[in-house]
């Protein structure tokens, strides 16, 4: 078996000594070095979590194996507040039932194959390592082309999923509740704020998107758009939801009109 084929239970299910050995192995492998070897717990589940360092940039071990991504919107649940929030935001913008609007912002349910991988703690914008040109079309090949050049890539939109939602069944990688009394932004502290279950900091601020291997597919945000437009805090919070996807937001920001001044990826290492 490869670094690669290791999933969460048989990460898991191994003795202290015998997971601490194989993640020094995998920091060899790599030319990392292993910084962190804890249990952890988030929101009541809990993990055993492995972080690596290379030249200052943190990385966590996202253990794989064959998960059910995405979201099915009559499956939630909504608490009495989100639902008043979300029925101003309907009668405000003709929007459709909360299900069926849940259902349309988020990716469909799906079984599909992940490897186990290092992924970054935190977002990394790779242009800033040269200057870039204003095009966005430009600047997201330049920042793909960065990465590669360092010997990363990106995460594809399956593998963002996976990385941020940790194989959490909820909306959010928290649970189904959320503020009703103002936007992410507003929150310097609560489970948005914190790192998850695989120990990344990811999917906590809407302004702070995430581009993937598909130009058209973002994640982790919408630009702040929906919170720059007073849309609702529902609406707000619900550009945090681990498979959410503002497909006409992607399609615009790689398109001729589109504007970015940074483009922010999450950087995957592949395990041997």
């Amino acid at each position: 078996m490869t670094h690669a084929d290791l999933t969460f239970a048989q990460w898991n299910d191994r003795p202290d000594d015998t997971a601490r050995r194989l993640a020094q192995e995998i920091a060899g492998r790599h030319d990392l070095t292993l910084v962190g070897f804890t249990d952890t717990v988030h929101a009541n589940r809990s993990h055993r979590t492995a972080l690596f360092d290379r030249d200052g940039m943190r990385f966590a071990l996202v253990p794989g194996g064959r998960p059910t991504l995405g979201y099915d919107g009559s499956r939630f649940r909504p608490a009495p507040e989100q639902v008043d929030s979300y029925a101003e935001s309907a009668s405000e913008f003709g929007l459709p039932p909360l299900a069926e609007y849940v259902d349309a912002m988020t990716s469909p349910e799906r079984s599909v194959e992940i490897p186990a991988m290092l992924v970054a703690v935190d977002a990394f914008d790779p242009c800033e390592i040269s200057p870039t040109p204003d095009d966005p079309r430009m600047r997201y090949d330049q920042a793909l082309a960065g990465l590669a050049d360092l010997g990363l890539r990106t995460t594809t939109p399956d593998e963002w999923e996976w990385a941020c939602g940790a194989g959490a069944a909820t909306l959010f990688r928290w649970g189904d509740e959320s503020p009703d009394d103002g936007y992410p932004f507003d929150y310097e502290t609560g489970p948005h704020r914190e790192t998850n279950l695989w120990g990344l900091a990811i999917a906590q601020d809407p302004y702070r998107h995430e581009v993937t291997t598909e130009r058209t597919v973002v994640c982790g945000g919408d630009g702040g758009s929906t919170t720059c437009g007073g849309s609702g805090f529902f609406l707000g919070w619900l550009t945090l939801a681990t498979a959410y996807r503002d497909r006409d937001f992607g399609e615009w920001l790689a398109s001729a009109d589109g504007y970015a001044d940074e483009i922010l990826t999450r950087p995957v290492i592949e395990l041997t």
